[in-house]
Formats: C-alpha cells, sequence, structure tokens
C-alpha cells in the first residue's frame, strides 16, 4: 500500500486504518441522510394514513413530522413536534400504542446501510 498521506512510509494496516478514518471524516454524507430521513418522513405519513380511524386527528399528526438537523454534526433527525406524536407511537396510561415510526423505520433500514456502506467506498477510494 502506498501512504499518500505524507506521513513517512508508514504501510501497516494501523496507518492505513487512520488514514481512512481521517477520509471518512471528510466525506460529507448528510445529503443522502437527510434524503433518506424525508423518504422516512413519508413512509411514516403512509403508516399513520393507513391507521383507520384508530388516529383521532391524522392531520396533526402528518403535520407535525418534520426532519430536522441534529446536534451531531452530519446528524438529521425525523421528529414529532410538540407530545401527541409520542403519544400515539407510544401511548399513554389512557390509549394504546399505534406505532408509526418505529414501522416506517424497519422498512429503510437497508437505505440507512447502502447509504453507509457508499460513504465507505467512496472513503476508500480516496484513501488509496
Amino acid at each position: 500500500m502506498q501512504d499518500n498521506s505524507g506521513g513517512g512510509g508508514d504501510s501497516s494496516p494501523e496507518r492505513f486504518e487512520q488514514v481512512l478514518l481521517q477520509k471518512i471524516k471528510q466525506i460529507d454524507v448528510e445529503p443522502e441522510i437527510r434524503a433518506i430521513a424525508e423518504r422516512l418522513r413519508v413512509e411514516a405519513i403512509s403508516e399513520i394514513e393507513q391507521m383507520d380511524g384508530k388516529c383521532v386527528d391524522k392531520q396533526k399528526l402528518i403535520s407535525s413530522l418534520k426532519v430536522v438537523r441534529g446536534t451531531r454534526p452530519g446528524e438529521v433527525l425525523v421528529v414529532s413536534e410538540g407530545e401527541y406524536g409520542a403519544n400515539i407511537e407510544f401511548g399513554t396510561k389512557n390509549s394504546v400504542e399505534l406505532p408509526f415510526l418505529f414501522p416506517s423505520f424497519n422498512k429503510l433500514g437497508g437505505l440507512i446501510h447502502k447509504c453507509l456502506q457508499g460513504a465507505l467506498n467512496r472513503a476508500t477510494l480516496k484513501a488509496r
């Protein structure tokens, strides 16, 4: 392996791992993550629409779903603003749970893996 990092001539597996980890930090995957988050929000809306009459105010729940930037770099979240979404997802002492976000996440789980695999592949190519 050729060391393109300017760090001497260390071609050990440990050095390769260090270079690779540095390259991964430089890759911006936020656009891909944001696209997945948007798809998750759309899938959650689909789940809500299929709830029949079980959800008291579907439109309120749908309009509460937002894709927002997280607190960590590159973090993107799908949230339900207010307590209504959490009360529907997890239930309350007076109502049963009606999950809409977890089933949506399970349906799209493979996309997250593909996105991370693609980022790793790009980092590997750049590290060479």
